[in-house]
């Protein structure tokens, strides 16, 4: 029976390093973009007895795939046992074992048969190696730098954030971020669809009935530029105690009214708290995470032009959040000029998977490149960003 295992040492504790699999968000920031994937049922998080089914897409063909958790020992394992799917076994021990007292290797074995016998290993067996070569490469890295940005940027704190506004893949994405972090995370999204918006002006909050969590944060982080003096205004009125409030620009949809710098500057100057608008005219990010997630208005399929990459407007995001001196307006859009006509033909190819969410950000206005403040990304040019979002395939 083929095995597949990946080793990597990890620069974190080992109790650490399990933790960050037990929190709310894991999946969703091991899930492989590139892949159409969706969560179809999810019981329990990875003790025993609990259950995951997903639906994968491959063109035209869908299929279910549902994993049992079982074999859980705190710190140091548990495994996926696939009940329904496409292979014929598929056992997925993921286990933690300490290196001194300061980090840990993160082992990822599977046991595997491929259906249709002899036949199916011998046509399938080069795809499915590369298919965890590819994911697994993936995974460890995303979980060796969200740790590091945690630890590098967060400094262990642990806070209580409010995520609120109109943009609800961007703001799920930065939710299963700050989860595995450790940050209690409460996540109110208004809708994107024009035919479903609020009929009058809404920033989340003002549509559910859970005030306390408002009021009790830390920090909130909002999706939309035009609503923010609103916002601000509210969480006065609330006597919120919040003393961080991160914006971000909404997609720039049909029915999307802009905001100027004038009016963005007037909020700033008379907020009661430190807040920091962080502007970007366009995230990169790959097709099958986006589709049906997404108005198809506020997609470009062109990445030419200025934009950043989904994981550095997150750890934009967090810097901001998370280092008190930043405030005001910042640039995110990563300094490198973004055109097709300069890429490797070996990473060209790709990018017909990849689209632009495009924001709806002050047209010319003057702010702050995040990067002059000491904000480091982690795909500095186009060509890592693409790389990173496809998984680097071999």
């Amino acid at each position: 029976m083929p095995i597949y295992e990946k080793r990597s040492v990890i620069d974190t504790p080992a109790p650490a390093l399990f933790a960050w699999h037990t929190r709310p968000g894991a999946f969703e920031r091991l899930a492989p973009p590139w892949e159409h994937l969706r969560v179809v049922s999810r019981h329990g998080g990875i003790s025993d007895g609990s259950r995951l089914t997903l639906e994968l897409r491959r063109g035209p063909i869908k299929t279910r795939w549902e994993a049992l958790h079982r074999d859980f020992v705190e710190g140091k394992q548990f495994t996926d046992v696939q009940v329904a799917g496409p292979f014929k076994r598929w056992e997925h021990t993921h286990r933690v074992e300490p290196v001194g007292d300061a980090r840990a290797t993160l082992i990822d074995h599977v046991e595997y048969a491929l259906p249709l016998g002899p036949l199916g290993a011998l046509a399938g067996g080069p795809f499915a190696r590369r298919m965890m070569d590819r994911l697994f490469a993936f995974r460890h890295r995303r979980i060796a730098t969200d740790l590091g940005r945690h630890l590098a940027i967060g400094q262990h704190r642990r806070l209580r954030i409010v995520l609120t506004g109109r943009t609800g893949w961007i703001l799920t994405q930065l939710a299963a971020f700050l989860g595995t972090g450790g940050h209690v995370v409460r996540l109110f999204p208004t809708s994107e669809d024009p035919r479903t918006q609020p009929s009058e002006a809404a920033w989340g909050p003002t549509l559910v009935p859970d005030f306390a969590a408002l009021e009790q944060a830390d920090a909130v982080i909002h999706m939309g530029l035009g609503d923010l003096p609103g916002l601000l205004s509210a969480l006065d009125q609330r006597g919120s105690r919040a003393r961080t409030v991160i914006a971000l620009p909404t997609l720039a949809l049909p029915t999307a009214t802009s905001v100027s710098q004038d009016a963005l500057d007037l909020a700033l100057a008379r907020a009661t708290r430190r807040v920091a608008v962080l502007l970007t005219p366009g995230v990169l990010a790959a097709w099958p995470a986006l589709e049906g997630s997404v108005p198809r208005e506020a997609l470009a399929p062109s990445v030419d032009g200025a934009l950043v990459g989904v994981d550095d407007l997150i750890g934009a995001t967090y810097f901001a959040l998370c280092d008190d001196s930043v405030r005001g307006l910042l640039d995110v859009t990563l300094p490198r000029v973004g055109a097709t006509s300069a890429l490797p033909s070996a990473v060209a190819r790709w990018v017909d998977q990849l689209r632009v969410l495009k924001l709806l950000s002050p047209e010319a206005a003057s702010a702050t490149p995040i990067t002059t403040l000491g904000f480091t990304p982690l795909n500095p040019t186009l060509a890592d960003t693409i790389l990173a979002e496809i998984g680097w395939p071999g």
